[in-house]
């Protein structure tokens, strides 16, 4: 049993946002100075457009004539192609105004709020008033090509599709508070986590169950087991069907060994051997003795697919403890990744 609180339980998974910021919402003062917001202006002379997210290196000319270069950390890259923003919109060499919150974990740093391009447009989350244009970029809702959304519905077969969660982790969590049903060990734990530390921001990729409460997934047939693909780096999910249990001397990983098996059209998956620290994103902590049953059930008409997670870890919960959401068919939609590289441009 692993049971070191210090090793365990001092790294954790991050928020998904409608900024997409790879670790949290801009601007949440859990991991933002979120009651200053800093305005900088400057050249633009880095595009990392990447996974985790997209960044921008900013050389910003202080009073003295000195340069210094942030970076300003903005969305997922396909999330934001699919709202069709693309690196056209940005040249090296550009001047741009920047507004945002410093981030803890690096105070040169910037989570983006607003961003002012050349042409005049300005870069904003919707619902939030611009600071300097009169005119807001257009995003566009996601769009996919209506031959193969017809190639989709025609070659789909029961689960093995693609399915785009319904509700946002940071949605799910706050739907599912479990701090009472804490063991004093997951007391302890919970007490010890640091937000500003976490695996994600070192390119670790995440782990169960956190892995399954962000972005698309797809179903993919391979036999005797099915792939459960995801647009986040680090290896698919594997899910082996009508098996046993996980093979002696099997090591715990970040996904651990999952099992398969169909009741009807459902199907059931538990898994065993996790090394991940953290349930969620709100630092709730699970030790290496979790284990987890899930339930993949589509409905009637097959556009929904219902989710139900129950763990269960004598360290750190009291009981089991369960998650539910659901997810849509988006028939068209293709589920693609890129390593994740950290950005060294300062």
């Amino acid at each position: 049993m692993k049971i070191v609180i210090a090793a365990l339980f001092l790294t954790i998974p991050l928020f998904w946002s409608k900024t997409f910021g790879h670790h949290g919402q801009v601007g949440a003062p859990i991991l933002y100075k979120a009651d200053d917001l800093v305005i900088l202006e400057g050249e633009l002379i880095d595009i990392f457009w990447r996974f985790p997210h997209v960044r921008f290196g900013l050389s910003v000319q202080t009073n003295d004539a000195e340069e210094t270069v942030w970076e300003l950390e903005w969305g997922i890259p396909n999330v934001l192609e699919g709202q069709g923003i693309t690196t056209d919109f940005f040249q090296v060499g550009d001047p741009i105004k920047a507004a945002g919150h410093i981030a803890l974990r690096d105070d040169r740093s910037l989570g983006l709020l607003h961003l002012l391009l050349p042409n005049g447009q300005e870069f904003a989350p919707r619902g939030r008033a611009l600071l300097w244009s009169s005119e807001r970029v257009q995003t566009i809702e996601q769009e996919y090509d209506p031959s193969e959304v017809e190639a989709a519905k025609q070659t789909a077969k029961g689960l093995f599709r693609v399915w785009s969660s319904t509700k946002l982790p940071t949605q799910v969590d706050a739907a599912h508070n479990f701090d009472h049903l804490l063991t004093p060990v997951g007391q302890q734990a919970l007490a010890a986590w640091d937000p500003v530390k976490h695996p994600v921001l070192e390119c670790v990729p995440r782990g169960m169950p956190a892995r399954m409460l962000a972005g698309p997934i797809e179903f993919l047939d391979g036999g005797e087991q099915i792939t459960i693909k995801s647009i986040w780096w680090g290896g698919q999910r594997i899910i082996h069907l009508e098996s046993e249990d996980a093979p002696a001397g099997a090591e715990h990983t970040r996904l651990g060994y999952s099992k398969g098996s169909w009741d009807g059209d459902a199907l059931v998956v538990e898994t065993t051997h996790v090394d991940w620290p953290y349930f969620d994103r709100r630092g709730t902590p699970q030790s290496d003795q979790m284990e987890f049953v899930e339930r993949f059930e589509m409905s009637a008409d097959e556009t929904r697919m219902e989710y139900i997670l129950t763990g269960t870890d004598p360290v750190a919960f009291t009981e089991p403890v369960t998650v539910k959401t659901d997810w849509v068919w988006t028939p068209g939609r293709e589920v693609y990744t890129s390593d994740c590289v950290l950005w060294d441009g300062k």
